[in-house]
């Protein structure tokens, strides 16, 4: 299953914020985006993965982003608390 082009809309709207991500894999993580690459040949998500504190708030583990093609993501959320 491919993500939406609303989907894809919503990832770009959402640089540097977090949002929740399914991979296809199953594994779930929160993620904040850095930049989204929606142009062949690789359209892909390039991220900071996160942390969320007792107190709610979203830490980065680590400096070092990662990225993701969209294919490889099954469905992205928007979290509580988060502005959009």
């Amino acid at each position: 299953m491919s993500l939406s082009a609303d989907d894809v809309a919503f990832l770009e709207a959402a640089t540097d914020r977090v949002v929740a991500l399914e991979l296809e894999t199953g594994e779930m993580l929160f993620a904040e985006v850095v930049m989204v690459v929606d142009k062949p040949p690789t359209p892909d998500v390039f991220v900071l993965r996160c942390l969320r504190e007792a107190d709610g708030a979203f830490v980065a583990v680590g400096t070092a982003g990662e990225s993701f093609l969209l294919s490889e993501i099954r469905r992205v959320a928007g979290v509580p608390g988060v502005e959009y």
